[in-house]
């Protein structure tokens, strides 16, 4: 049963991990699927500080190819 525990708990960590370099959409689910191991491995695991990191800023340039005249004939 422990290696089990651990399993969920490694897992808990991981998806807060990548949680912390979502958007908020998913961001939010993966903090709820991390809840969900933890409950399944038992005690939680620590919170790291990367998942309350803000979001980069919005890209306010538009790519080149959608720009007249990149080139395309």
């Amino acid at each position: 049963m422990a290696l089990e525990q651990d399993f969920y708990r490694a897992m808990a960590h991981r998806v807060r991990e990548l949680a912390g370099r979502a958007d908020p959409f998913i961001r939010r689910r993966l903090l709820a699927l991390a809840e969900r191991y933890e409950a399944r491995g038992g005690r939680p695991s620590p919170v790291p500080p990367s998942a309350e990191r803000p979001l980069p800023p919005l890209r306010l340039v538009p790519p080149a190819a959608a720009m007249p005249g990149s080139g395309e004939a």
